[in-house]
Formats: structure tokens, sequence, C-alpha cells
């Protein structure tokens, strides 16, 4: 697995999101997004699991508006924060696809499983 570094944990606030990207294994780049929520780290790549298109409505946008949940901004699909499993919506039962990482100090380190 080859491991890049992605941002610095300075850049996630508390009880928010970040959408960021790595490059691909072709001129596409591979998204994903970082959510910190009590005290934890989650990472998913952006991709609904319904219609295959990225699940933000602005930019850094993927919490609802109590940010209880992952929400896509198509459907209105639920996920989970801690697990990416889908309670609400057209892909009830199916999960956002989780990206391995590891923090270094104050850094999120991101394996991209090339």
């Amino acid at each position: 697995m080859n491991d890049i570094l992605s941002c610095s944990l300075d850049d996630l606030p508390e009880s928010g999101c970040k959408g960021l990207s790595l490059p691909g294994n072709s001129a596409l780049e591979v998204p994903f997004f970082v959510v910190r929520y009590q005290c934890r780290l989650y990472v998913y790549r952006n991709r609904c699991p319904h219609l295959g298109i990225p699940l933000e409505w602005m930019p850094d946008q993927f919490l609802d508006r109590e940010g209880h949940y992952i929400q896509c901004s198509t459907h209105g699909a639920l996920f989970r924060i801690d697990n990416g499993l889908c309670i609400s919506g057209p892909c009830q039962g199916e999960s956002l696809e989780t990206m391995s990482f590891r923090t270094e100090g104050n850094s999120l380190i991101i394996s991209t499983g090339e």
C-alpha cells in the first residue's frame, strides 16, 4: 500500500468534515472525505452507493443539518457517521466505502491500496 500525507488534523474541526482527493490510478483523482465526530476520525470515499456521485452539496458539507449523519445531497440518504451504513433513503442497508488511514503526530495519512 502507498501512504500519502493528506492533511493536517488542524484542518479538521470537531464535529466537522473536509473533502479531499488523492491521485488515482489514472488521470482521475480519488475523492474522499474525513469526518471528525466525538473525538474520532472517519474516512470514506466520496461516492454515494446508490448513484455513484459525490455526496456533498457544497465543499466540505457532508453532514445533515443537526450534524448527526452523513447526508447525500442528491436524494437525502442518511448514513451513520461511525460505520457509513445507510439508514434512510434508496440505498438503505448499503454502506459508504471506508478508506484506510492512520495518524502520525498532527497528520492524517491515507492508504491508497495501490
